[in-house]
């Protein structure tokens, strides 16, 4: 968890005007970090990640994959229901091979699911 005061004491040799206002843009920052809306493909607010909507396929445990549209292989998935759509859901997601710098793959136990991640 980031802490200002860890970052003010780093901070503490520069001269006062300068330490007040990167301490107020860090300040800023830290209390309105935001995930935002999911959206298919839409960065997340304040993060290096992106939403993804697809659906699992017909078949149980069927191999599938969804293009992630980063710049680079992402390092994880992360499931997520959003809040404000009635009947969001999260379903169960197995990773059957590493990322790539175009693709997840995924399979699932849930049967034509619509479900979202986050990927960053």
């Amino acid at each position: 968890m980031a802490d200002i005061g860890y970052i003010s004491a780093e901070l503490g040799a520069l001269p006062p005007d300068q330490k007040r206002a990167i301490e107020a843009s860090f300040r800023y920052t830290l209390s309105n970090l935001s995930l935002g809306a999911v959206e298919h493909q839409k960065r997340a607010t304040n993060l290096q990640a992106y939403f993804l909507n697809s659906t699992t396929p017909a078949d149980a445990n069927t191999e599938f994959s969804i293009a992630h549209g980063l710049a680079s292989t992402p390092n994880l998935i992360l499931p997520v229901a959003a809040l404000n759509q009635v009947g969001a859901q999260v379903v169960p997601l197995t990773v059957t091979r590493a990322a790539d710098d175009k693709r997840i793959y995924l399979r699932s136990s849930s049967t034509g699911a619509a479900f979202s991640v986050l990927v960053g």
